[in-house]
């Protein structure tokens, strides 16, 4: 993509606190806004139909002159919409071959020991 932009899932979640448009809670699913974007633009169109909403599913068949493509090239276009971090994802650190502690601490107690200190786990 563009400039670090990726395209979003219907199921990813979103919080913005300013600048909201279209949805009154600041957090929602990618899916709800592109529904609440389809519902207002509806609105406004007395001629909604059915395939106006391919807008925002599987897309609507056409043509675009792309730079990159020499010429128009056939396809489909949809609303989407992107994301793009601030900073890279860390990575995982790797997994070292040392043995790792005792998961003592986790294991169920006896009940007699409830009320004894954790440093004796």
């Amino acid at each position: 993509m563009d400039n670090g932009f990726v395209p979003l899932s219907d199921d990813e979640v979103l919080f913005t606190d300013r600048g909201r448009v279209l949805m009154s809670n600041p957090t929602f699913k990618v899916s709800e806004f592109l529904d609440q974007l389809a519902q207002a633009v509806s609105d406004r169109q007395g001629d909604w139909t059915e395939e106006n909403e391919a807008w925002f599913g599987d897309g609507l068949p056409c043509e675009a002159l792309r730079f990159t493509s020499g010429g128009w090239q056939r396809g489909r276009v949809r609303i989407r919409l992107e994301f793009m971090p601030l900073k890279p994802p860390g990575t995982l650190p790797e997994r070292s071959s040392a043995r790792p502690e005792p998961l003592d601490k986790l294991r169920p107690r006896p009940i007699d020991d409830i009320y004894s200190d954790d440093s004796d786990y």
